[in-house]
């Protein structure tokens, strides 16, 4: 390949401009779709797992061995194994460890009774861990035993307002246990498990429940942290009978949903290469067949069939690198707004989110990657469409060429 080459293709796709650009709008959008698509895609699930995280869940958990298959309070860690996590967590890597007290109760107020799942905590600590405090939209977060914190829609439903009494119920070990709680604040989440969630001291909690030990032990990271690595030292340290949760682990929904839209983005994906090659492919065939002549008398005064060849393929490049610096260029600032703005999609998917443990608004998820998969997938289906037309030119006979021509 020669600087008269370059200078040829160069030449030639700006012989017929309206074609050339056509080809560079068919790259341009296949790179964009592309990009775009991959990072919604990447920024629903990241969305949807920092929510959980930070609001709901923390970035992982210790649990007894077993407790996810019947989770009720005497399943759950020890006191004694509360003390010896805590220890080994304290040597490790982690911004803060909670131990929570789970369990199901009804919730009675002066308007009505309601399921709810009760969740003890440490009032200090569990702040540490999740940020739950910050969707508060009226009170206070928990500051002792005798108080409660409800959700809008919880408090709504029963129709429970600042400084009530309400009533908590919940099976332990003698029976039905009952406590009267204060309304301190309320919390709005778009987490529909979070909505119907009542927090409460996990000393009242112990109460209620008849046990003295816990259901998990919560636990965050500093930001930039490796769970995984974090989370393996931790499975080598810890004793027999405690299980460390990962973020899966805790929504094993959400690993099923994620193998599925993987397989299911595969044929969107194949779809926009066919699009792009099949517009690259068919515009560069009718490029060769109406220059054939052209070619021909190319090849009988010295150019040999391998460099017009090479001058088929680079006008592909061409085309596609313009196409793909415009495309990705428009999609990747896209991102970077989708990023900060995000999408609402609380209208559209209404109740269904929650259920997903998907916040309203998505942040699309910007990477240098998505520009190398863009890159792979639309610049290579371009050049592979482009083979058999410089196949075509590199078997042209010159004298043959100039009599079809």
């Amino acid at each position: 390949m020669s600087t008269l080459n370059l200078r040829l293709a160069w030449r030639n796709l700006w012989r017929h401009p309206q074609r050339t650009l056509l080809m560079i709008v068919v790259v341009a959008f296949g790179s964009l779709v592309i990009l775009i698509m991959w990072g919604i895609t990447d920024g629903f699930f990241g969305s949807m797992s920092r929510a959980q995280v930070m609001q709901n869940q923390g970035s992982f958990q210790l649990r007894e061995v077993g407790y996810a298959d019947d989770p009720i309070p005497e399943n759950g860690l020890t006191p004694p194994q509360i003390g010896t996590s805590m220890a080994i967590l304290s040597q490790l890597h982690v911004s803060a460890a909670s131990p929570r007290l789970e369990t199901l109760g009804m919730l009675r107020s002066a308007y009505g009774t309601d399921g709810v799942a009760i969740r003890g905590v440490d009032p200090v600590n569990e702040q540490l861990v999740t940020t739950l405090q910050n969707t508060l939209t009226a009170g206070r977060y928990l500051a002792g035993r005798g108080e409660i914190l409800l959700s809008v829609e919880t408090a709504t439903r029963l129709d429970v307002r600042l400084g009530e009494r309400v009533v908590l119920l919940a099976q332990g070990k003698d029976g039905t246990t009952s406590q009267a709680f204060v309304a301190v604040g309320f919390f709005s989440s778009a987490l529909a498990d979070l909505n119907r969630t009542v927090l409460i001291s996990i000393d009242d909690a112990r109460v209620l429940a008849g046990w003295d030990g816990a259901t998990a032990i919560a636990v965050s990271l500093p930001a930039g942290t490796s769970a995984a690595g974090v989370i393996g030292r931790v499975r080598e340290r810890i004793g027999a009978g405690i299980e460390v949760a990962d973020y899966y682990d805790l929504n094993p929904m959400v690993r099923l949903i994620i193998q599925g839209s993987v397989i299911k983005m595969l044929p969107f994906v194949i779809m926009i290469s066919l699009l792009v090659g099949f517009g690259v492919a068919n515009t560069t065939f009718y490029s060769v067949l109406e220059r054939t002549r052209e070619f021909g008398m190319m090849a009988a005064v010295g150019m040999s069939r391998r460099q017009l060849a090479w001058v088929v393929l680079l006008e592909s490049i061409f085309v596609s690198a313009i196409g793909f610096i415009a495309g990705g260029s428009i999609g990747y600032v896209g991102l970077v707004y989708l990023s900060r703005v995000g999408l609402d999609f609380g209208r559209l998917l209404g109740s269904f989110a929650g259920e997903l443990g998907m916040p309203a608004v998505i942040y699309a998820s910007t990477s240098g990657w998505y520009w190398v998969a863009a890159f792979s997938v639309v610049v290579f289906t371009a050049l592979v469409a482009a083979w058999y037309p410089a196949r075509r030119v590199n078997r042209l006979e010159p004298v043959t060429a100039i009599r079809e021509g």
